[in-house]
């Protein structure tokens, strides 16, 4: 009698609509264990109820209550190792332990068994926090494979692995993740992760430049987290709206909305995701100075120094070559004219073989926007052109013309040598357009662009109705040289 009510208990606790009935019908499911005459058992639910706990304080910003529950998690004996390590590892950085930390993390990634998606979660966590994406990655991948006899687990997997796919700036992979898991969270009936999913899918947007789809899924994030005092992706769709204030060389808006989030002062803000925005707010403070009142600069360039020391104690900590190629970048952004060529150019050689393709891309983009506004334009244009190129490989159409408006600012335009039909689609557009003119189905050039089905659908529906072809073989012609589409 115990047992069935435990195991229902279990089932029941996976369809609850909220954390609260969750933990409670995890605990009451652990009680029947118990009663039943199954300690491991009990021990075991014991622990997931915890770790629910934890999850739940987390999504919301919860300092103190994750605080509580990690420690908690950390004195159970029935709690796997990786799973331990990383609530511990987060719990030390929170009070200031940075050494620990890292060293809690370290373990934690190396010692997940690898038929326990849980753990495989956990030390994925633990890789992704180190800053080892490609670590992160596999583990991800493999929680996900072990997951497949467990339904119900798939959208949290696909939730982590798009966050993952966001930190590394793999936008593309990203989005891929996120429509997945999308489907499956609203499937399954979670709207706290189909919340965090349209977060990844806003960031997504804003790199692409599609501002529409940026502020589409940010409301609809928004909406989800205040109903449900989720934080993480309240913080994702707000930092997307400034990374599209960026794009859009409107540094003032971005100081804004970004300010917030990395000091505390609104009701959105978490704990841990502000490392993440905290470099672009630095970047976004630099280039708002010249505009902003001498007051409000100096405040502005004031809290920009604090948070950054923040970012650079962690990078320093962590060995994470990306972060500490940020921290350098931020670093020159806020130094002297005199003193910044040095720090861009150590950002530079410490990006290179290390950061991503859209941080190198970034980082050329601030140094050679430096040094035209100290009117040195050859020298600006060899950075501007390299970050161009960089943007165009990685798919950010919307940072390509950033790139390309500061080479016209500096005298040196960039003439766009796609044909006069073609001139209007994005890089990310021709690209799939190309694939498709070459015979390959929508679903073979998904999987060769890492992109979703759906989104290669959408941006091809977008290339006919920018040339005004209707089919396949007109694409064709319109992609031969010299060709235009019929009617062009």
């Amino acid at each position: 009698m115990h047992l069935r009510c435990s195991v229902a208990l279990t089932r029941a606790a996976e369809r609850a609509e909220d954390q609260p009935t969750h933990t409670a019908r995890l605990a009451s499911a652990a009680c029947h264990a118990r009663l039943a005459g199954l300690p491991r058992r009990a021990t075991a639910l014991d622990a997931l109820a915890l770790l629910r706990t934890a999850e739940a304080a987390w999504s919301a910003g919860d300092r103190a209550g994750f605080l509580a529950a990690a420690r908690r998690l950390g004195a159970h004996g029935g709690v796997p190792g990786p799973v331990r390590d990383y609530h511990l590892g987060v719990a030390a950085a929170m009070c200031g332990d940075g050494r620990l930390s890292a060293a809690l993390f370290r373990t934690g990634c190396r010692t997940a068994p690898e038929d326990d998606a849980r753990a495989l979660l956990h030390a994925s966590r633990s890789a992704m926090v180190l800053g080892r994406l490609p670590q992160a990655r596999a583990l991800a991948t493999s929680a996900l494979v072990r997951a497949g006899r467990h339904p119900a687990a798939v959208p949290r997997l696909l939730t982590h692995l798009a966050l993952v796919e966001l930190v590394a700036d793999q936008y593309a992979r990203a989005e891929s993740h996120a429509l997945r898991g999308l489907d499956a969270a609203l499937a399954a009936g979670r709207p706290d992760l189909a919340a965090h999913l349209r977060g990844v899918l806003a960031m997504a947007a804003s790199v692409r430049g599609d501002d529409g789809g940026c502020r589409a899924h940010a409301r609809a994030a928004l909406a989800t987290a205040r109903a449900h005092g989720l934080m993480v992706p309240a913080v994702l769709a707000t930092w997307s709206l400034g990374l599209l204030d960026l794009a859009g060389n409107l540094p003032v808006e971005a100081v804004e909305r970004l300010r917030p989030l990395v000091l505390g002062t609104s009701s959105v803000h978490h704990f841990a995701w502000r490392q993440r925005v905290i470099p672009y707010f630095v970047e976004a403070v630099a280039l708002a100075a010249p505009a902003l009142p001498a007051v409000g600069r100096e405040r502005a360039v004031r809290q920009a120094r604090a948070t950054l020391r923040c970012f650079e104690e962690w990078a320093e900590v962590s060995a994470d070559r990306q972060a500490r190629a940020t921290a350098l970048r931020c670093r020159a952004l806020l130094a002297a004219p005199g003193a910044a060529d040095p720090a861009f150019d150590r950002a530079l050689a410490l990006m290179e073989g290390a950061g991503s393709e859209f941080a190198q891309a970034r980082t050329s983009l601030l140094a050679g926007m430096s040094l035209r506004r100290r009117r040195r334009p050859g020298e600006a244009c060899a950075h501007l052109r390299g970050a161009m190129l960089r943007f165009e490989a990685c798919g950010a159409d919307v940072w390509v013309e950033r790139a390309r408006d500061e080479m016209r600012a500096a005298g040196r335009a960039e003439p766009d040598t796609r044909p006069r039909a073609l001139a209007s689609l994005t890089p990310q557009q021709l690209r799939v357009a190309r694939h498709v003119a070459e015979g390959r189905t929508n679903r073979e050039v998904a999987a060769l662009l890492t992109l979703s089905h759906r989104t290669v659908d959408h941006h091809l529906r977008n290339v006919f109705a920018t040339l005004g072809i209707r089919s396949r073989v007109q694409l064709v012609h319109a992609l031969a040289p010299g060709g235009d589409p019929p009617g062009a």
